[in-house]
């Protein structure tokens, strides 16, 4: 600025010295960082509009869900006719394609039905499990409903259960997820069913970003 005399003064701004403060003084004048916030998956992010005072950012969740359902629809039965302990898979349920990368929790419930024939001693199981990509998913086995006759006398036999499992799961985007199931025991029969009774289905629900971790 020019002086009275015509002197010229140049007057330097104070920078209080704390560490948070962001301003940094340079040869060309004050520097201003600007903020960058980069968003991952399912979080959003809304700038402020220039001008505003103050500042304000808005970060929000956007949470992803997929769910299978019997095909067709209203239900129906599928009977389980392979070997002991070895799946197959319940066609009649949609498949569900993972959407988005991450971690997910994965709950599904089955409706299993057991019958054993008159005057017949046996037993007979329903398991089920969740397969990833065509494999079984450690840790999603269920049974889900079994009966057990011991005397050769006794009438015929029928149990109906429905049970599942929830868990988490790392997924990458397409990934699919199916279900399966097998018997156990072979006098009699088993079945996955889906109606008005009772409902078979898979439900999978995002909760975090790929490299979560447990608390």
């Amino acid at each position: 600025m020019a002086g009275a005399c015509g002197r010229t003064y140049r007057v330097d701004p104070r920078l209080d010295p704390a560490p948070c403060n962001a301003l940094v003084l340079t040869a060309s004048g004050l520097l201003v960082p600007s903020t960058v916030i980069e968003a991952r998956p399912g979080i959003s992010v809304t700038a402020p509009a220039a001008g505003d005072c103050p500042q304000t950012w808005q970060v929000g969740i956007d949470a992803s869900w997929a769910q299978s359902v019997w095909n067709p629809a209203p239900g129906g039965l599928h009977a389980l006719t392979g070997a002991d302990r070895v799946y197959e898979q319940v066609t009649e349920m949609t498949t569900i394609t993972i959407p988005r990368a991450g971690v997910w929790e994965v709950d599904y419930q089955v409706r299993g039905v057991v019958f054993l024939p008159a005057n017949s001693a046996g037993a007979m199981f329903v398991t089920a499990a969740i397969f990833k990509n065509g494999a079984i998913t450690s840790g999603s086995e269920a049974m889900i409903t079994g009966i057990s006759v011991g005397g050769g006398t006794a009438p015929a036999s029928t149990a109906q259960n429905t049970g599942g499992q929830t868990y988490l799961d790392v997924f990458a985007a397409g990934d699919l997820v199916t279900l399966h199931a097998y018997r156990i025991g072979q006098l009699g029969t088993a079945s996955v069913v889906s109606n008005g009774d009772g409902r078979t289905r898979i439900m999978a629900h995002w909760i975090g970003p790929t490299g979560d971790t447990s608390a």
